[in-house]
């Protein structure tokens, strides 16, 4: 026996709206497709369709009345300016080389104790992720434990180091 027609209907379309969620589509078509259905449509059945809220819908018309095409399509953001000049970066980048505090004392960098080193010496507060991608675009690489695994035998692996030594 055949399906009846609207229970086809709807699980193609709970499909549908799953391979939608999986595309992620905000293009421009999207955008112009909005804006035209809006004429006719309900907005907020529009921004239901397309899977946004009426506001977004409603900015898109701004954006498309004040500057046409070119207006709907996404603006590249210039990055924000760094807040330690390339004086204080280059001062910092010498303590973790050297492995010494500002102070000159012996030290073993970690993310923390460089961004409380950083803010005491230059006032500047740094979160721990921008510290970090700064870092790793530097070439710096955190330093790590070998991996051990969880049924090695410590006992035996010592066995083994002594007689490797002799």
């Amino acid at each position: 026996m055949a399906r009846p027609k609207a229970q086809f209907i709807k699980k193609l379309a709970e499909r549908a709206r799953e391979d939608l969620d999986a595309v992620e589509l905000r293009g421009l078509e999207v955008k112009l497709k909005a804006i035209a259905a809006a004429a006719t449509h309900p907005l907020a059945t529009v921004a239901d369709i397309m899977g946004v809220t009426a506001q977004t819908v409603l900015r898109w018309v701004d954006l498309y009345r004040e500057g046409g095409v070119d207006g709907l399509q996404r603006k590249a953001k210039a990055p924000r300016p760094s807040k330690l000049s390339p004086k204080q970066k280059a001062a910092a980048l010498s303590w973790l080389r050297g492995g010494k505090t500002p102070g000159g004392k012996p030290t073993h960098w970690t993310i923390d104790r460089l961004r409380a080193a950083i803010e005491e010496e230059f006032g500047v507060a740094l979160g721990r992720n921008t510290i970090w991608v700064w870092l790793r675009k530097g070439g710096w690489k955190p330093k790590v434990p070998r991996p051990r695994h969880h049924k090695a035998d410590s006992a035996a692996q010592a066995e083994f180091k002594k007689k490797r030594r002799s």
